[in-house]
């Protein structure tokens, strides 16, 4: 052996979820280039701390190098400084997008990380190979390194100045770098916990001021060939079904996936591999928002498992233009999201908070928009101060007068080598045209809409109240009124989200670290009361928790609605007829606070037949559906939404912390149960989980 290299792409897991579950494909590119082109070099992969701490300690590397994105730059720099005080002369290098754009910021970066010997600048697929190479040359001396040039890269001189070489232009040939699939570099990875992540393309042609890749250094797309891509996913199928059954989830790292004539062919071979071998169940990818027929073509081709993404960010004109985006037109959303429903898809959007000239009244406005067109969800971000991207930038800060906070990234802390460590991002509270107490409100509406509009719960609510023509919008509205009105759980769990929304913010990086060293702070992160994504954390609240007491919220607030609009003279006996659809609507979703509440049917006592009623759609006469007599019925997961929600459970538990991760790794419809009458047999089955509702 000439040279040992770790490569480190690190994300926490000390709380016992995992904060980051994608596989760490990045450096494994890497080693496959490595191991096909300098057989002499020993290089590992580790993507948990607690592994390369072990490794660190038993056998230091001659050279260890570390990712740096937004949500795990802090413990790779933890790492640097825990590997420089084990093995002083341990060449230590950083690479990824996570970097300022000026080249006086980067020069700087690189003065207050005195541990970093050498940044990488760009794709680093290549650039870790040669860099190793070029080192071996030197005959493994830092100082001769340093003293000499190194391509595409920051680096600190021996006598302590910082070297800034030009980037190099990204290459075209993808192709050539070796598949760490089909190589069986990503093998060890499979351990019931990571989700294999893949890319289809690299690059995107938009030009996004909040995004990394919005600069021009992107904007050219690079394919990996359709054939490797084909047998890339049949081998990870196979591996999946062999070895990980529990994982359903498949990430697409593509930033406009779905947009190409080609991505229809693509989505045709993870179809195949579910039939092989039943995965993925869930697809995470961006799908692009331009050429939305060709999106539905790809995605009617993976049996569901993914949505249709036309994320939008802003419905503002003036914002957009701020931000260098174009959308597709409203009226051509509306199309979009007619064939979408038509095609028995689900649709997903995004919209960020305070971007550059958005308001509080044009951002909820542009939820109204989305949802009164058809949108099923919506994730509502705020406006993060990426390194690497436009907005970022000094000059547009100080233009639109940003007013900033950090905090704590969810679950991206831990204790390594006796040491805290916290990962953080950087937020908008505060624009020339967003107030603070707008943004406050703004989050209160997010809560509103997780809650009572994304994931589908309340279709049906919904559906009824369409009926009677009340908009979406309006729906969501009386929603949002409801939770202020409510002196119940759901009234304190909005009283406790505003409360953790002020208090999760910090003036700068350094005061949030010194609040959570102090013990019982740090406590606080540890059992999960404070430190968690807000939205996803009140999600999980609401869907296993308090789902009995947002229930009864929710409807009592549409039934307030359609009384307003004559439902009560419209539809015979509606108190009786309302209690009864409130009863189906309660135990249409599986919740609980364990496998056991969760997992097995329920059953309730129904005066009508509601599954009739909807399936009939909705007719306003109820009186024919009334039954002979009180009937039980059951509610009962599906055998693949069980199996899937089953697998959810057992890799991110029923904890508060696993919930509010695993949320989102897990489909809408597999939280559903399906209604029917039951059997004598079945509604009696002896069962200590049975629920029976009158």
């Amino acid at each position: 052996m000439e040279l040992s290299v770790y490569l480190a792409d690190l994300r926490h897991n000390y709380s016992g979820v995992l904060v980051t579950d994608g596989m760490p494909v990045g450096i494994g590119y890497m080693k496959a280039v490595i191991d096909r082109d300098l057989p002499g070099v020993e290089s590992q992969l580790f993507t948990y701390p607690d592994h390369l701490l072990a490794a660190l300690k038993q056998s230091p590397p001659d050279v260890l190098m570390l990712s740096n994105y937004m949500w795990n730059e802090f413990v790779s720099h933890h790492f640097a400084k825990i590997a420089k005080a084990i093995r002083p002369d341990t060449l230590v290098v950083m690479g990824g997008p996570n970097i300022y754009l000026e080249e006086e910021r980067r020069i700087e970066y690189m003065r207050r990380h005195q541990d970093i010997d050498v940044y990488l600048l760009g794709e680093g697929d290549f650039l870790g190979r040669d860099l190793a190479r070029l080192y071996l040359e030197k005959g493994k001396s830092k100082a001769q390194l340093l003293e000499g040039e190194i391509p595409s890269a920051m680096f600190r001189r021996p006598d302590g100045s910082i070297a800034h070489t030009t980037m190099w232009e990204r290459k075209a040939e993808i192709e050539e770098i070796p598949s760490p699939w089909l190589t069986g570099v990503m093998d060890h990875f499979f351990d019931g916990k990571l989700a294999p992540m893949i890319e289809t393309n690299r690059g995107c042609p938009f030009t996004c001021t909040f995004c990394v890749q919005g600069i021009r250094w992107y904007t050219k797309v690079h394919n990996f060939s359709k054939a490797r891509i084909r047998e890339e996913l049949n081998y990870i199928g196979k591996r999946i079904y062999e070895v990980s059954p529990s994982v359903g989830n498949l990430i697409i790292a593509d930033s406009n996936y779905g947009m190409f004539e080609r991505d229809i062919e693509l989505s045709g071979y993870i179809g195949e591999v579910q039939k092989n071998y039943g995965w993925p169940s869930y697809i995470t990818a961006t799908t692009g928002k331009n050429r939305p027929e060709r999106i539905i073509q790809s995605l009617e081709k993976v049996n569901g498992a993914i949505v249709v993404y036309q994320a939008v960010q802003s419905m503002d004109d003036v914002t957009l233009r701020h931000v260098k985006r174009s959308n597709i037109s409203k009226d051509a959303y509306e199309t979009v999201m007619i064939h979408v429903r038509g095609r028995g898809l689900r649709s997903m959007s995004d919209l960020i908070l305070g971007l550059p000239g958005e308001t509080l009244k044009s951002h909820l406005q542009g939820i109204f928009d989305l949802i009164d067109a058809g949108t099923h969800e919506m994730h509502l971000f705020q406006a993060m101060m990426l390194k690497g991207s436009e907005l970022e930038m000094v000059e547009s800060r100080d233009k639109h007068h940003f007013q900033t906070r950090f905090r704590v990234l969810p679950k991206n802390w831990g204790v390594y080598d006796s040491k805290p460590c916290f990962d953080v991002d950087e937020i908008t509270i505060a624009t020339d045209t967003l107030s603070f107490e707008d943004y406050l409100e703004a989050r209160r509406f997010a809560l509103t809409f997780t809650v009572f509009w994304n994931n589908g719960w309340f279709e049906d609510v919904s559906a009824v109240v369409k009926s009677f023509g009340i908009k979406p919008s309006q729906f969501l509205q009386a929603m949002r009124h409801a939770m202020d009105a409510d002196g119940g759980a759901v009234g304190k769990m909005l009283e406790s989200f505003v409360a953790e929304t002020r208090g999760e913010l910090f003036p700068s990086y350094q005061a949030l670290v010194d609040h959570y060293s102090i013990p019982e702070n740090f406590q606080k992160l540890e059992s999960g009361e404070v430190g968690d994504n807000l939205m996803y954390k009140y999600r999980a609240l609401a869907s296993f928790f308090h789902w009995r007491e947002v229930c009864a919220v929710a409807l009592n607030a549409a039934k307030a609605l359609l009384v307003k609009k004559g439902a009560a003279a419209e539809m015979a006996d509606f108190d009786a007829f309302w209690a009864d659809f409130h009863r189906y609507v309660e135990q249409r979703h599986a919740h609980g606070t364990s496998a056991e509440e969760i997992l097995p049917p329920a059953w309730s006592v129904l005066h009508y037949d509601i599954p009739a009623w909807m399936a009939a759609n909705i007719p306003r006469d109820t009186s024919r559906f009334r039954l002979p007599q009180p009937q039980i019925f059951e509610f009962a997961l599906q055998p693949e939404a069980a199996r899937e929600l089953d697998g959810f459970l057992k890799v991110w538990s029923t904890s508060l912390l696993g919930l509010s991760k695993g949320i989102t790794r897990v489909r809408t419809k597999s939280l559903m149960r399906e209604c029917r009458p039951a059997t004598m047999v079945s509604a009696f089955a002896p069962t200590s989980s049975a629920q029976l509702s009158v």
